[in-house]
């Protein structure tokens, strides 16, 4: 039988693409195919290909590993086939014609360990080819892929906004590595998700929100405050400008595996050649290296300031380059 797995790899843009396209539960899945199948497409030798499971394996799996009913399995099993993953049925006929026959197929009677064959029918056991890293990602239309991430899977399983709520957090960086401001209105154009069920989301995946503030250099070179003026129903007031917040996920770095190949191939064969090259003006700047050598500066650029040189400590305040 196949052995339980303890994480779950996330690809930010695959998931950002499957909650725009209302393919989530699909995507969910084929994550846990991918954990599940040791010898398959989850080792880095394999990714670029594709690997079989068989059927009765998988099912017994995602209800044993993952919390799914027999019936709900096999249902999303059905609903991907032919996109992030394929179901091969067995020499005697299609799924559909075997269906209606008297007798169903042996994935309906139980589960059978290694691929045995129902007695009662002798229908061997259909096997389900997952799709590779770089299949996917063509087929949600994506051109690059960034480092993933990984989710234990105590904390992953669970009902299906649980999972949507990791799948969103995966756009994030994990906690600890250094992030850009980002607005509401920028996260729902970049995940498909909405301001209200965003907030939902950072509260079932624990997603750290740090506020960013505004600042600009004096004539003497000294940092202060950018300020706007507010106007309430019987006095205007002056408040310090906030920029986007910095979110962070509790999701941990994983190995790049074959992310750097397959980006390779998808520059090769060229998708979305037009939209991959029109690269948006860069806001936010980490260093000051990468301020001097960005080309296309958005008019209102910012540069973090150094920790040493910010008026309150602890605080993220960006200066305007």
């Amino acid at each position: 039988m196949i052995s339980p797995p303890l994480t779950i790899k996330l690809i930010p843009e695959l998931s950002c693409a499957a909650l725009k396209v209302k393919l989530d539960k699909e995507l969910a899945l084929w994550y846990e195919l991918r954990a599940i199948n040791s010898s398959g497409s989850s080792n880095p030798s394999q990714q670029l290909s594709s690997s079989r499971l068989v059927l009765n394996d998988v099912v017994a799996a995602l209800v044993n590993h993952f919390g799914y009913t027999q019936s709900t399995a096999y249902r999303l099993l059905r609903a991907g086939d032919g996109r992030p993953w394929d179901i091969k049925d067995s020499p005697l006929g299609t799924h559909d014609a075997l269906y209606k026959r008297r007798y169903r197929p042996s994935f309906w009677t139980g589960y059978l360990s290694e691929g045995q064959a129902n007695n009662s029918t002798k229908t061997p056991s259909p096997q389900i080819k997952i799709h590779g890293l770089l299949k996917v990602a063509e087929y949600f239309n994506t051109p690059h892929l960034s480092r993933p991430v990984e989710v234990p899977v105590k904390v992953w399983k669970g009902s299906r906004a649980n999972k949507a709520a990791w799948l969103y957090a995966s756009f994030f960086k994990p906690d600890g590595s250094r992030a850009k401001p980002i607005a509401r209105a920028s996260i729902e154009e970049a995940t498909g998700v909405k301001r209200r069920q965003q907030q939902r989301y950072d509260k079932e995946a624990g997603i750290k929100r740090v506020a960013n503030f505004a600042f600009q250099q004096d004539g003497k070179g000294k940092l202060t405050p950018i300020r706007h003026l507010v106007a309430g129903k019987s006095r205007q007031w002056l408040k310090d400008r906030r920029l986007g917040n910095t979110y962070h996920s509790r999701a941990l770095k994983a190995n790049k595996g074959m992310t750097k190949k397959v980006n390779a191939e998808l520059r090769h064969r060229s998708l979305n050649q037009d939209e991959a090259s029109c690269v948006p003006n860069k806001r936010f700047f980490l260093t000051p290296g990468s301020l001097i050598k960005c080309l296309e500066r958005h008019e209102e650029a910012f540069l973090l300031v150094n920790k040493r040189d910010r008026l309150i400590k602890g605080r993220m305040e960006w200066c305007m380059a």
